[in-house]
């Protein structure tokens, strides 16, 4: 049944006050702008037969009870359904009965809502068709679904914030919908209301204050899911559900269409099936790390064996070396006993031949006591004739010596004044020669020096060397300026040189362009270039400068396409460049340009995009290629074009086209075209056409550029004049040079003269002093000669003193040398003394030793006795010694021994000794030998390693047992989720299918499996729009948008009665479609959704084809609105069903 809203413009409202004459049912609003929804029928009817619609009395019809499970209708039932849909002509309306479905919305109520000032409208059971024009406020009513549910503005794929929802110029927003309750219950109403400022709202459930969490939870409870793209598609999601991957869609399809647990069996299969793969590989690798373990402890064992081999032979060596001090001990305490035993024998004898040899020695011993009395004599007489030595030694030092050093210290005294006097007289001969020689040279007169004269010639040459100096810094005065002129005038000429060079350039031609374009931008570039190193990356002068079209027939062409700002746009490589340089042109600080007519671009890395359509398509449609073939330049600056000219979908053709060609430029993918001088641009807009043909501008910038000959004649010119004013400069400066060559010339002259006459009064001053000094020299000289000649008396007086002095000490010297005579007699006395006594002591000597020898048998048998008997003692003491110590080692040793150890110890046989040990250690060595020692850590590494096997291998037991119970359970999980799933995609392909036959087309709905991996299993569409073609999968590549468009429309209809949802909402799903295609998916679409009992659907469309076929379950809501409707218009619905039913009733 259709139904009509009516909403006026706003702009007609602003200063009209007066109230609406709306009918009973619509709701008052604060604001003038209101929207009317009226229930009208729709086919032509009595006045007194059409009624508005509302809650319970929607629709006429007949209520037919479904089949016996409430599933999709057999294929017969289905067909008489759609004949008595699409043949419905009766000529009168019947009451829609059917009625809501539990969740179904009763009624949708919104304030400053958007585009809406306040509108209310009563939908049907069944299918909701809203049409309208473009802005009228058909999304509007989508919106109000979502957000009056309690959904966040994300599910709507348009405004991020809730305050955005807002009406412009309005502070709150209201939305109020009515859902239909469950049996025995009231119909829940559900308010929000929502604030611009704060971004807030707040809610309401049947008048009283509520939360977004209860809202949200009593939404859920009626298995309403506005996040499920297949029960609420939003005009801005359309894109996003046609790329859904065939795995999500599957997980929306068991949303809207299985019972809720059959999606939580699914991802529990998932999260199974993944730690099952897990499980698998860990047992995976732990099984593999197992056989390598085992492998390497089987490699390792025959090492094991030879180490564990080599540990017993070592530990008998350490108990070997152990044993030795036993052993050493046991022979050692056997060694003391004996030797023991032996002294105490020798000791005897020693006894009884001392008392045998007593009587025989007493005659010696009594001469040896003579021996001993002699001895201390000649000690004595020795110690005398010491103590004389002394004396005559002292006498000799402290006299006589003195004495003679007295009498050589004067003769000293003497030749030192005898050497002195020589010198004195050779000293006076030499005075007299140089006193001589003074006087002969003080003879000449000293030379006269006239300092005022040279004094006077010194002040006249300073004074012209001051005046020369001046004058030649004067010139150099004049100079400077004048070469700072001519390097002036040099640089002038060299700048207007490259000026010229750049006049004949296309460089030079373009800036100069550029600086008529644009001042601004000229004056940035010219920035840039200067100032490169301020930025990260360069930054790309405009296309005027960097670009150039590759074929000089072509400019106009490529020129044309571009604007003036996208001609002058400079571009910056980054975001930081891109701040930068804004800064630099507009920005409020000191360094800022200050600049308005400025393009600043970003491109960072975009790169270009690919062509339309291949360039061998293009050709064969007649063009030479694209505008981007014949552009050439920096990629990030055609990258920019391409982005802001879409130069890449311009194909360009230098001949023009026939009108049959153009024509079928409508139907490739190209709205923009070019052939010879003109531009064909195609709008397409419901399934219309309209093509705009402009023609192609003369190009400026990527012409081919002559020189400006005004412009180079008026260069050459000032190069002339520059030249010419050098010359005059460098004549001056040259004129000056020669006047100073000659100053120069004549200061270093009177320089020379002064130094001449500086040097020269020098020279005199120096005589003069020279003959000074002489005169002070012989004054000097006559008193030193003066001082000598006085020096003979004294001479003589000290030679006659110290003369007699010496003869006094020579007669002392005398008197003394017979003293220490007498000395040395009384010495010489002494000595013979002592050499007396010394033969009487030999004499004693040799008879003792006769009387010795004598008896020396009898004494050397004694000694040796004595000395056996003290060897053996000395032994006995040795041994008893060794024994203590090792008998010390021994116990230390007991004390750390184990009871094996011990046994060992005990089991040694007594008649081994210490050399039988040895041998025992020196084989069991040669037995070590011969086995290698290898790897020392080879049984540690053993036994860790089969601690870690046996712990592995309990863990792979674990590990198996722990994957048998997930498979147990996947596998009783499996047979409750995929038959459910099987079912549900059979039904949903069987009526994906029908309606796919209904337009001559076939369809399939398949379940792709992926055995163990259930989140790869997924929702399979195979279509075919063509007879000579087998099923193919629906994807981007096959399918043109317009059959993909049909399928998701054929496969959300196929949905509708397996739905779980109480209603579904579709958006401008049928943009894109052809004609035929539309009516059918009509057609398919409103016998599907008007079924019994099925669930509610609204259906929003901008425009509908003529000649439609309309079910009367279905409900039809008109919206009129826009800028074009009179401020007081009153629109009668019922007016216009009329004259339809008048119409019809002639036509038939």
């Amino acid at each position: 049944m259709p139904s009509l809203v009516h909403k006026r413009s706003a702009q007609h409202l602003t200063d009209s006050s007066e109230s609406e004459d709306l009918p009973s049912r619509e709701s008052s609003a604060p604001s003038r702008t209101l929207k009317r929804a009226r229930t009208i029928p729709e086919e032509a009817a009595p006045e007194d037969e059409v009624s508005e619609g509302g809650p319970g009395s929607e629709g006429n019809g007949v209520l037919v009870k479904p089949d016996v499970d409430g599933s999709l209708l057999s294929e017969a039932d289905s067909d008489r359904e759609e004949e008595g849909v699409m043949g419905h002509g009766g000529g009168g309306i019947e009451r829609n009965t059917q009625p809501f479905q539990t969740g179904s919305i009763v009624r949708i109520k919104a304030e400053n809502f958007v585009t809406y000032t306040a509108v209310e409208f009563f939908p049907g059971p069944n299918l909701n068709m809203v049409i309208g024009p473009n802005g009228t406020g058909k999304s509007t009513i989508v919106c109000a679904i979502c957000l009056g549910l309690g959904s966040s503005p994300a599910n709507l794929g348009r405004a991020k914030e809730i305050s955005e929802f807002v009406k412009h110029g309005c502070e709150t927003a209201t939305i109020e919908i009515e859902l239909q309750g469950k049996e025995n219950e009231r119909n829940p109403i559900i308010k929000r209301k929502i604030g611009r400022e704060n971004n807030t709202s707040t809610f309401t459930l049947n008048g009283s204050p509520s939360t977004s969490g209860k809202i949200t939870k009593l939404v859920k409870s009626y298995n309403i899911q506005i996040d499920n793209l297949c029960q609420f598609l939003p005009q801005d999601r359309v894109v996003e559900f046609a790329g859904l991957t065939a795995i999500d869609l599957l997980t929306h399809t068991q949303r809207a269409a299985a019972p809720p647990e059959i999606l939580g069996h699914h991802e529990n299969l998932k999260k199974l099936g993944k730690r099952q793969k897990e499980l698998l590989n860990e047992l995976e690798i732990d099984r593999n790390q197992l056989t390598s373990m085992k492998a390497r402890q089987a490699a390792l064992e025959q090492d094991v064996l030879r180490l564990r081999e080599r540990q017993d032979i070592i530990k008998r060596i350490e108990l070997l070396e152990k044993a030795k001090p036993f052993v050493k001990y046991r022979v050692a305490r056997g060694l003391a006993k004996d030797a023991k035993d032996a002294g105490k024998v020798a000791e005897l004898e020693l006894r009884e031949l001392e008392q045998q040899v007593e009587p025989m020695t007493e005659a010696p011993k009594a001469k040896r006591r003579y021996q001993k009395a002699l001895e201390r004599c000649v000690v004595e007489k020795k110690k005398e004739l010491e103590a004389k030595e002394e004396a005559v030694t002292k006498f000799k030092d402290d006299v006589i010596g003195k004495a003679d050093e007295k009498i050589t210290d004067i003769t000293d005294k003497m030749d030192a004044a005898r050497s002195a006097e020589r010198g004195r007289k050779q000293q006076i001969v030499r005075e007299k020669e140089k006193i001589a020689k003074l006087k002969k040279q003080l003879e000449e007169d000293p030379p006269e020096v006239d300092l005022a004269y040279y004094n006077r010639k010194i002040s006249d040459s300073n004074h012209e060397i001051r005046n020369t100096k001046e004058r030649i810094d004067d010139i150099d005065s004049e100079i400077r300026p004048m070469v700072e002129r001519a390097n002036q005038i040099n640089g002038q000429i060299s700048r207007k040189n490259k000026d010229l060079q750049d006049l004949n350039s296309v460089i030079g031609v373009r800036e100069r362009m550029l600086e008529r374009m644009s001042k601004d931008t000229h004056q940035v570039w010219q920035w840039i270039k200067t100032h490169r190193d301020k930025f990260e990356q360069e930054i790309l002068g405009p296309p005027v400068l960097t670009c150039n079209v590759t074929d000089p027939r072509y400019a106009d062409v490529v020129e044309s396409q571009l604007g003036k700002n996208d001609k002058l746009a400079l571009v910056a490589q980054n975001k930081d460049d891109y701040r930068k340089l804004l800064d630099v042109c507009f920005g409020p600080g000191p360094e800022s340009l200050k600049l308005r007519d400025v393009t600043i671009r970003e491109n960072s890395n975009v790169p270009i995009p690919p062509l339309p359509i291949a360039p061998g398509e293009a050709q064969s449609l007649g063009f030479d290629g694209f505008t981007l073939d014949f552009i050439d330049g920096p990629a990030p600056v055609i990258s920019m074009l391409c982005q802001e000219c879409r130069i890449h979908t311009t194909p360009i053709s230098f001949r023009e086209f026939t009108a049959a060609q153009n024509k079928n430029m409508e139907n490739t993918r190209i709205n923009r075209w070019i052939t010879g001088r003109n531009m064909y641009t195609l709008r397409r807009r419901y399934n219309q056409v309209m093509t705009n043909v402009t023609s192609v501008r003369n190009a400026q910038a990527f012409a081919a550029q002559q020189v400006d000959t005004h412009a180079e004649q008026e260069i050459r010119r000032s190069i002339g004049e520059m030249e010419s004013d050098l010359e005059d400069v460098k004549g001056k400066i040259e004129e000056l040079k020669d006047s100073r060559t000659t100053f120069v010339t004549k200061y270093r002259a009177a320089q020379a003269a002064n130094r001449e006459i500086k040097e020269e009064k020098v020279a005199k001053q120096q005589e003069a002093a020279k003959h000074v000094k002489l005169k002070a020299t012989l004054a000097s000289a006559e008193e030193d000669l003066k001082r000598k000649m006085g020096g003979g008396e004294d001479y003589k007086e000290n030679m006659r003193s110290w003369k007699s002095q010496k003869e006094e000490l020579v007669m002392e010297r005398a008197v003394d040398a017979q003293k220490f005579a007498g000395l040395v007699k009384s010495l010489v006395a002494i000595h013979n003394e002592v050499i007396l006594c010394q033969i009487r002591l030999a004499e004693a000597g040799s008879d003792a030793e006769i009387l010795q020898r004598r008896i020396g048998d009898v004494l050397r048998a004694l000694e040796t006795k004595k000395t056996e008997s003290s060897n053996l003692a000395k032994h006995a003491t040795e041994c008893a010694a060794r024994a203590r110590a090792l008998q010390g080692a021994c116990r230390k040793i007991i004390q750390g021994l184990s009871p094996e150890e011990s046994e060992f110890m005990n089991q040694i046989s007594p008649e081994k000794n210490a050399e039988d040990i040895e041998t025992d250690i020196e084989a069991e060595n040669a037995r070590l030998d011969l086995l290698h020692e290898g790897n020392p850590n080879a049984i540690k590494q053993y036994e860790d390693r089969a601690t870690k096997i046996r712990s592995l291998e309990d863990k792979i037991a674990g590990r198996e047992k722990n994957l048998t119970k997930h498979s147990a359970a996947i596998a009783e999980l499996r047979s409750r989720w995929e038959p459910v799933i099987d079912r549900l995609v059979a039904k949903i392909s069987t009526a994906f299918s029908r309606s796919f036959e209904k337009i001559n087309c076939a369809g399939e709905v398949r379940v792709h499996k992926e055995e163990d991996e259930y989140d790869k299993w997924a929702i399979q569409i195979l279509v075919k729009f063509r007879a000579n073609e087998s099923l193919q999968v629906l994807n981007n590549q096959r399918q043109s948008g317009g059959e993909r468009a049909v399928s998701t429309v054929f496969y959300l209809m196929a949905l509708q009665s397996l739905a779980r949802s109480p209603f579904r909402v579709v958006d401008e799903i049928n943009q894109g479609m052809d004609p035929r295609n539309e009516r059918l998916v009509h057609h398919r679409m409103v016998s599907i959704a008007c079924q019994e009992y099925t669930s509610q659907y609204f259906l929003i469309t901008p425009k509908l084809l003529p000649d439609l076929s309309y079910h009367k379950r279905m409900k039809v809501h008109c919206i009129f609105s826009g800028d074009w409707l009179q401020e007081d218009i009153r629109l009668d619905p019922d007016k216009y069903l009329r004259i339809g039913a008048r119409v019809k009733t002639m036509a038939c």
